[in-house]
């Protein structure tokens, strides 16, 4: 008798188990949506502008595709030549080919969302998370801690959705916002050249005041500096002013990055007399060569009572 209590125990965890996994799977189904692509464009370099986008108006996109037919419905609808095997000028293009590998056998189980951003901003977005709440699906986006040195015009997402999210969605927003660390720290990435002097093409330094920023203009940029030069990177430190440096100072930090990747800051932490920065650039894949050697000046705004105790900055560079 006790050996059939206990084989009946036994059966009976196994299908609470068994029940448990079988409902963590479809929980985990009806949540699953992935970012599968991002691809940014520099002004001037978008192969996706077309007359469809002449009106402002229809600028931005979000949009939720269940087939190749409403893929192309939407390409065609949009002027985008995807699918047009005349027109060679998508033939290399990273989104184009993602978009043409999407087949009836992905759309069985899946839908796409296609979001373009079209916005000339120094301000790399990066994804951050999606939620799905009464029927809306809310893509959040936050800046990337300094961001890009040249203007983006183009931002295309391509995120891929389990069809049983899919039919929940009845609409789709995009929310922009400030990333924590720009939050706490005002941070701007300026791509400088070979502006300063040769001896501080690694080094960092804090200003307290109006007559240290005049100091820097005045000794540490280069003496054969052309005046257009000069006064393109002043410009930048225009607003920084005697009102300025009131309750706030400038950390200011030289780097020789090596190319033209999106850097962006990782953190920013402040540990006793210690200042610690760690800037991130994106790892070169496919065998690229970073061969251009550039020069970056990173400022950060912060308040003067969080690093008046600061002696020294310590700046580590990562590739992830």
């Amino acid at each position: 008798m006790k050996f059939f209590k206990r084989f009946f125990m036994a059966m009976l965890l196994i299908g609470v188990l068994s029940t448990s996994l079988i409902l963590c799977a479809c929980n985990r189904l009806d949540t699953s949506y992935t970012l599968a692509m991002t691809q940014y464009y520099l002004k001037d370099q978008n192969p996706y502008i077309s007359d469809y986008f002449n009106d402002e108006s229809k600028l931005n996109i979000a949009e939720k595709i269940n087939s190749v037919e409403e893929l192309k419905s939407f390409c065609e609808e949009k002027h985008l030549k995807v699918f047009d095997e005349t027109d060679t000028s998508l033939k290399y293009d990273k989104v184009s080919k993602k978009l043409k590998e999407y087949d009836e056998e992905f759309f069985k189980n899946y839908s796409i969302v296609l979001i373009f951003r079209f916005k000339e901003t120094t301000d790399n977005y990066v994804y951050d998370s999606v939620s799905i709440k009464d029927g809306v699906m809310t893509v959040n986006l936050v800046t990337a801690n300094g961001n890009t040195t040249t203007d983006v015009t183009t931002q295309i997402r391509i995120f891929e959705i389990s069809k049983t999210v899919a039919k929940k969605i009845n609409q789709i927003q995009v929310h922009e916002e400030l990333g924590d660390l720009d939050q706490k720290v005002g941070i701007q990435i300026y791509r400088c050249g070979l502006w300063v002097k040769p001896e501080i093409y690694n080094s960092s330094k804090i200003l307290n005041s109006y007559e240290e920023l005049i100091n820097f203009e005045n000794f540490d940029l280069r003496e054969d500096l052309s005046p257009q030069d000069k006064e393109h990177l002043l410009t930048k430190l225009a607003k920084y002013d005697n009102d300025y440096f009131q309750n706030k100072s400038l950390v200011l930090v030289f780097r020789r990055i090596g190319d033209s990747r999106f850097s962006r800051v990782k953190s920013f932490e402040i540990k006793g007399e210690s200042l610690d920065i760690t800037l991130s650039l994106p790892i070169i894949y496919d065998g690229g060569v970073a061969t251009v050697v550039l020069d970056y000046m990173y400022y950060f705004e912060i308040d003067k009572e969080q690093v008046s105790h600061v002696i020294k900055i310590n700046i580590n560079q990562i590739e992830e």
